[in-house]
């Protein structure tokens, strides 16, 4: 049975932008917003009866999220945990990490936000550099104070009495810190506000017209299936957006498998699958893909790297009720969440578009080529405070530069053509891997693509390429891949090495390739396992 009590907001969420300052520089911004996350826990209480969170035989409905959160905070609280105080999540996608996510919070505490993959070297260190205070996780750390995820759902399944603590807050005050995804080195710490995290998620809603303010005490909310990690800032937008309009999360049980990703859908009638690409290829590989009931499914937006056009069309025909609404949104961590989003028509004709900026965003270019591409600056409201023990993100005038590639084009849509950062020089000339990639994605029995500098003593680096396939499809042939390359690609841009597996590419924690490791992987292998094309 779903709750329908009448909503009398105690903060309001506007649509009027303005103009104002952040870190004394100048940004747009809504007029009427939010100042403190805790306060979203008071505005779930509408949907107290609605199921929020489901994993595995698992239920909590909002009433009960609410409760465990209280019965999280008094036990950190009697840790010594207090206002301003770093705590470490360190696990996997769990009811128990979300409930300690929002105790933090409601102590007024900062949540680092860590991956569960690093090592405990790094996680020493990055303990460390975060001032950790107490880490919530599932392993030792001795050098700081540990609460487990398995004595926390002990708390949470008790369900005994608890209320949230009060605790004044204000809008500059931090409230989470983020992690680099550590690609190209140790991860960077990066110390989000109130404001940075309230305002990402304004801009959601207000995009999706689901402020508030706007819902109807008997609106449906959203079945959302959450395949990407909670530490990602994709997974707080999830969070907290479920919160607001009394949808429900929906976890694996486990490690990604993409047929219990289609049981979930059937079984729970998911609406909602935010992923990312390499997950969503997965799913639509599988030969039982076809047996399950995926029709409730309506909307798949898609992050962490660039959409390629032939993965759209293969999601619109093995989900048809998603129709025209394979979304994409772009943003980072460095600028605070999103930047720029689009769905449906507006995107899907046009190789790298994105979307238009957000209400409250301003995108420019930075010294762009003859082609109008260059590296892709943001200024925004909701700019971090700054990375831990580095200083600000932003520069002077409070653009935040991304690290990556793009243009804008005569209609205002932002295009993003590849990494500043992932350039291969090959003899001088710059050749964006993600153009390169794009091109081999278009083959229709490619599934994914890497494209990396291999170092070469002649020419500094050349491009080499590996290529997976469909599970279902042959190899192609590197004849034939080299001779799609030379239609579309400049002569220089063309890969001179390949690799052609079955396994799937590295991910990173965010789902993005992670190039490091691939070239490590291609390094450690036998060069005579791999063809180098002649050069000509």
């Amino acid at each position: 049975m779903q709750a329908t009590t009448q909503y009398t907001p105690e903060i309001t969420w506007g649509r009027e932008v303005v103009r104002g300052t952040v870190h004394g520089r100048p940004s747009l911004m809504y007029k009427d917003r939010p100042h403190r996350v805790r306060d979203l826990l008071i505005g779930a209480r509408r949907w107290s009866d609605r199921d929020m969170l489901v994993q595995g035989e698992r239920r909590l409905t909002f009433a009960q999220h609410e409760r465990a959160v209280a019965a999280v905070a008094n036990r950190l609280a009697a840790y010594g945990v207090t206002k301003g105080d770093r705590v470490l999540l360190l696990g996997f996608n769990s009811i128990e990490w979300i409930v300690a996510f929002w105790a933090v919070q409601s102590l007024g505490a900062v949540a680092a936000l860590g991956n569960s993959w690093w090592s405990d070297h790094e996680v020493d260190a990055l303990a460390r550099k975060s001032e950790t205070k107490l880490m919530i996780a599932d392993r030792e750390l001795h050098s700081v104070p540990r609460v487990s995820f398995a004595e926390l759902r002990m708390i949470v399944d008790s369900g005994d009495p608890a209320v949230l603590p009060e605790v004044d807050v204000a809008e500059e005050n931090p409230a989470v810190i983020m992690f680099s995804s550590g690609t190209t080195g140790t991860p960077k710490g990066i110390l989000m506000s109130q404001r940075s995290i309230i305002g990402n998620l304004h801009n959601l809603l207000a995009m999706t017209r689901r402020l508030p303010d706007e819902l109807p005490g008997d609106y449906v909310g959203t079945t959302s299936l959450q395949t990407v990690p909670l530490f990602h800032l994709a997974g707080v937008q999830v969070s907290c957006a479920t919160l607001l309009q009394g949808g429900r999360i929906v976890m694996l049980n486990g490690k990604f498998d993409p047929v219990e990703v289609l049981r979930l859908i059937q079984q729970e009638k998911v609406k909602s699958w935010g992923s990312i690409p390499t997950m969503v290829t997965r799913v639509l590989d599988h030969p039982d893909l076809s047996a399950w009931d995926t029709s409730t499914l309506k909307s798949v937006p898609l992050g962490g790297s660039a959409v390629p056009a032939n993965l759209r069309q293969r999601i619109r025909e093995a989900f048809p009720n998603v129709a025209e609404r394979v979304g994409s949104l772009y943003g980072l961590t460095e600028t605070g969440g999103l930047l720029a989003a689009g769905a449906g028509s507006e995107i899907g004709n046009h190789p790298g578009r994105v979307g238009r900026p957000l209400p409250v965003v301003e995108v420019r270019i930075a010294n762009p080529d003859a082609e109008g591409v260059g590296e892709i600056m943001g200024r925004t409201p909701n700019v971090p405070e700054g990375y831990l023990g580095e200083g600000p993100i932003e520069g002077p005038d409070g653009w935040i530069a991304t690290g990556d590639l793009g243009r804008i084009d005569d209609e205002g849509y932002l295009y993003v053509t590849g990494r500043a950062k992932e350039v291969i020089i090959r003899g001088g000339e710059n050749i964006a891997s993600a153009n390169v990639e794009n091109t081999l994605l278009s083959h229709p029995a490619v599934a994914d693509a890497g494209v990396v500098g291999v170092p070469d003593k002649d020419l500094g680096e050349i491009v080499g390429a590996v290529v997976v396939p469909h599970v279902d499809a042959d190899l192609p042939t590197v004849e034939e891949l080299t001779r799609l390359c030379k239609e579309r690609l400049a002569r220089f841009e063309v890969p001179e090495r390949w690799w052609i597996r079955r396994e799937q590419l590295p991910m990173s924690g965010i789902g993005k390739i992670a190039k490091r490791e691939l070239l490590q992987q291609w390094s450690d292998r036998s060069y005579a396992d791999v063809i180098d094309e002649n050069r000509s």
